[in-house]
């Protein structure tokens, strides 16, 4: 390619880039690389006209500006943040959940990440119908055990679906759905890219919910692995060990108790039922 000129370069980014791009691909890197100097500059002058931005901490990887928006019409709202979603052990009377939400639920193992999800997915049956997707890292048989155990009068085929998936959450996450995620795990040599990795998945949200479980250390400490990041995007944190609490509650309900303060008891009947539950203030 011999004849290479700015507008050729702006309207490729402007009309056919698509996310991150390195400078050698500009123009679907049909650039002869004696050109690539002038491409660098090139990119730096759409700088300068807003349409190209270099992505941080990556030397020679762009991206065009993201003029997207999308509006929000709040007073179209109700003015009360409705019951969008049913939460097992009675957590609504503490907290509303808005619409997008991404809820976390952090215990360590074998506290009932997996009763708590399988309870979320049982209850709101109803408010939710056909429009629940429930990823799972365990396989069908122990799956469907604890399925019956908890509710042996689920439709077959029931109303929701149900997947075997690790990884790559952000990628199946549906708008408008409930998506409920058991579990999220933590690349322990890059555990601050966690957060990185719930913000993917809440930014697919636009009227849908999340519910996402996350490994935790035993003992006092609330949060996930990946600590402080994990806490950016929930409207709802919730920490289990010996006992349930709240880390984070964005839209409390009014009352005359802090829940910061409450520790919820409980046992595990089955693997998935919650029995023996008893709420103490601290």
């Amino acid at each position: 390619m011999a004849d290479l000129t700015q507008a050729m370069i702006e309207n490729w980014v402007s009309n056919e880039a698509t996310g991150q791009f390195h400078y050698t691909k500009v123009l679907d890197g049909l650039i002869e690389p004696k050109l690539y100097p002038q491409v660098r500059t090139i990119l730096h002058r759409l700088k300068e006209k807003g349409i190209a931005v270099p992505v941080n901490g990556k030397d020679g990887w762009w991206r065009p500006v993201d003029r997207k928006a999308d509006e929000i019409c709040w007073w179209e709202t109700p003015e009360d943040t409705g019951e969008n979603l049913k939460l097992p052990i009675g957590l609504n009377k503490y907290c509303y959940i808005p619409r997008p939400s991404l809820i976390l639920v952090a215990g360590k193992y074998n506290a009932g990440k997996t009763a708590f999800c399988i309870n979320v997915v049982n209850q709101n049956l109803e408010l939710w119908k056909d429009n629940i997707n429930f990823f799972v890292s365990e396989g069908a048989e122990m799956m469907g055990r604890k399925m019956a155990n908890l509710n042996s009068h689920i439709p077959t085929p029931p109303p929701f679906k149900m997947y075997r998936r690790t990884e790559n959450f952000a990628d199946v996450t549906e708008p408008d759905a409930l998506t409920v995620i058991d579990y999220l795990r933590v690349n322990m040599e890059q555990s601050y890219a966690i957060g990185n990795e719930l913000f993917h998945i809440f930014n697919k949200l636009k009227t849908g919910i999340a519910v996402v479980a996350m490994q935790k250390p035993p003992g006092a400490r609330k949060l996930a692995f990946g600590g402080a990041a994990t806490a950016f995007e929930p409207s709802l944190y919730i920490a289990m060990d010996e006992t349930i609490s709240f880390e984070k509650i964005k839209v409390p309900k009014i009352l005359d108790r802090d829940p910061y303060s409450l520790k919820i008891q409980y046992t595990i009947y089955k693997g998935v039922n919650f029995h023996d539950i008893h709420e103490v203030f601290e």
